[in-house]
């Protein structure tokens, strides 16, 4: 298997990139047969070559077509000439013959029939293509204009564009240089975001759930409860202030509460003795 069948299997636009090449050599072979026949000068065979090559041989074509042309219009106007004209066409024809001198007249006719593409001396037909060659200029100029003010309208934005994009370039549009770790880190703060209002939302959903339970009586009778704690936590409030003096030693403490129950009793029993003593004297 050569290197070309092998480059075909494995790229099939290789392959036909190559059959393209090799139809464009095989026709310009030929070309070159029928100008040198078998005695064809040698030259290098590559890209420029085959392209300019394939060119000439395009323009020589169309050169070739064009003479025959001419030569048809040629001889159709040399037949007309040598028959008898009537009607309209005959006058004109007439009149054309007139004007027109010898062989430079033949060569202006065959050109102006190449010109309007007409292969005939009909001078009616050659009318009838100068007025539609008029019309047809007169698209083309339209056209033209109208291309010439999208193109200019084109140059304008690509103006615009290219100026904006300088400035895109400028400093204050480059990316940090710590983009990256900007990205990781607002990539990890929107993590937990995300996880922190699933939490909230959650709690929020048994929250409405229970305060959709709880009525106005309830509500009355929890602020009862607590009217009550607060009354309770006054009381208690009262009896830690006589502890407030009370050393922290607990065993201080309990002999320091023993000292003034003992100066309670002392003063209880000298309360009850002078009481006593205000009695007697009225039951005397």
């Amino acid at each position: 298997m050569d290197d070309w069948t092998a480059t075909a299997l494995f790229s099939p636009s290789k392959a036909r990139a190559q059959q393209a090449q090799a139809k464009d050599w095989a026709a310009v072979d030929a070309w070159l047969s029928r100008r040198y026949g078998s005695r064809i000068p040698s030259f290098e065979r590559n890209e420029d070559t085959l392209q300019a090559l394939l060119t000439l041989a395009n323009l020589n074509e169309n050169a070739d077509e064009q003479r025959a042309s001419v030569e048809r219009v040629q001889k159709s106007a040399l037949q007309a000439l040598g028959r008898k004209q009537d009607g309209l066409q005959g006058e004109v024809m007439q009149g054309v013959e007139k004007e027109l001198k010898g062989a430079e007249s033949l060569d202006v006719l065959a050109e102006l029939g190449v010109v309007l593409d007409c292969g005939s001396g009909d001078v009616v037909r050659l009318g009838k293509e100068m007025v539609n060659l008029g019309l047809e200029e007169f698209e083309i100029v339209q056209q033209v204009k109208r291309a010439e003010a999208q193109l200019e309208a084109l140059k304008r934005e690509q103006r615009r564009i290219t100026a904006l994009l300088e400035d895109l370039r400028g400093e204050e549009f480059k990316a940090p240089s710590d983009i990256v770790e900007d990205t990781a880190e607002w990539t990890r703060l929107a993590k937990h975001l995300k996880a922190k209002v699933a939490e909230y939302e959650e709690r929020l959903g048994a929250s409405k759930t229970i305060s959709r339970g709880i009525g106005i009586e309830h509500v009355q009778q929890r602020m009862g409860d607590v009217e009550e704690q607060k009354a309770a936590l006054q009381v208690l409030e009262e009896e830690l202030r006589a502890f407030q003096n009370l050393p922290a030693d607990a065993r201080t403490a309990r002999a320091e509460v023993e000292r003034a129950r003992e100066g309670l009793r002392r003063l209880t029993t000298k309360r009850d003795r002078l009481f006593e003593g205000l009695v007697d004297p009225y039951n005397r």
